[in-house]
């Protein structure tokens, strides 16, 4: 039963993301805005363990199946709307007195995720303890959580301060540094600061699709077939393969390879962090927002919103200066919790 869970959970996060990046393919070439395609690949991960999950029942435990229904229904319409973005492009919109362009497909496809988060995260809340025990949700250790989260705050901005000051040094001026003043300085970054928890409820879903399937599934998986350490660092490159799509065709047009190298150091670093940090907590929703914090804290240094992220210029050079900038991260790696043998009360890792 659990071999054909795994096989679920393999069939649809790497499979049906195979398959939308065949059309993510012709919408590249065709140079439509990828976005949809990457949010909503977010959601699949999730999607294979709910299928799992709901399909194959060894007993009676009861699961929160409205918040699974809501994920599994917001992951189709989003896929609909990826697929529509393809079939019946529509020109972006020149936002009046602006030079900002909205694309439509873009913008509709938040709608699904903004509904889909607000109805998911009322149903988790409300499903009762039996149920979020059993899906792997329920809140725990909230004191040891809230101090996890504010070290990788401290941590993040510790690794942008050591890649800016690596970089800077390189080139032999500011740039980098004057960037992150301009970000700092604007005042629309702090209040997407300040909202950032609103936010949270109106797109977690996104983030939870990913770490549902990466923390809560995959990393206690991964752990008890190849022990502790090598099965976070594997799964930290198995998740880093699984956005080649988006590397080549969202992050870095043109520089693929590079941003996907750069992809693999940053997955594995972070799954050594997230993995501490779930195997501390045993909360999901701790690496759920330690992810939402990352992707929106780093579009803020940015300069911008998500499409700050897109077609970013990688260059050879980059690559050394993310491995030594992720050196915090990948010094939890030491840490005695990953010394423990694979004995852990996390619901998925004691099944599997």
């Amino acid at each position: 039963m659990e071999k054909k869970k795994i096989w679920m959970y393999v069939a649809i996060a790497y499979g049906v993301t195979a398959v939308m990046s065949l059309v993510m393919y012709v919408a590249y070439r065709r140079q439509i805005n990828t976005t949809t395609f990457v949010n909503v690949q977010m959601m699949y991960p999730a999607c294979g363990v709910i299928l799992g999950k709901l399909i194959f029942r060894e007993d009676e435990k009861v699961l929160p199946v409205a918040g699974y229904i809501t994920v599994l229904a917001t992951t189709a319409i989003m896929m609909i709307v990826a697929v529509l973005s393809v079939a019946a492009p529509i020109a972006p919109i020149k936002m009046p007195g602006t030079e900002i362009e909205l694309d439509i497909w873009n913008t509709v496809s938040q709608l699904p995720i903004i509904g889909g988060s607000i109805i998911a995260y009322i149903l988790f809340w409300v499903c009762g303890k039996e149920k979020r025990e059993n899906a792997g949700i329920e809140r725990k250790n909230i004191k040891l959580s809230i101090v996890l989260v504010a070290l990788f705050v401290a941590l993040f901005i510790g690794k942008t301060m050591i890649a800016v000051f690596i970089e800077d040094a390189i080139a032999g001026n500011n740039e980098q540094w004057s960037l992150i003043l301009s970000a700092l300085s604007n005042p629309l970054t702090w209040v997407s600061v300040v909202v950032l928890p609103v936010n949270f409820i109106l797109s977690f879903i996104a983030f939870f699709g990913e770490e549902y399937g990466w923390r809560y599934y995959l990393h206690p998986v991964m752990q008890k077939r190849f022990g502790k350490r090598v099965g976070v660092l594997l799964l930290g490159l198995v998740w880093a393969v699984w956005h080649i799509n988006v590397d080549f065709m969202y992050y870095a047009s043109g520089y693929g390879l590079q941003a996907f190298l750069c992809q693999i150091i940053t997955c594995v670093a972070i799954a050594i962090f997230f993995g501490y940090a779930y195997m501390k907590t045993e909360n999901i929703w701790v690496p759920i927002i330690m992810h939402y914090l990352n992707n929106n804290i780093a579009a803020l240094l940015s300069g911008g919103g998500q499409d700050a992220l897109m077609n970013q210029v990688v260059e050879w050079r980059e690559i050394p200066v993310v491995a030594v900038s992720f050196i915090l991260f990948f010094l939890f790696i030491l840490v005695p919790v990953y010394n423990k043998t694979c004995g852990s009360t996390m619901q998925e890792g004691s099944d599997a």
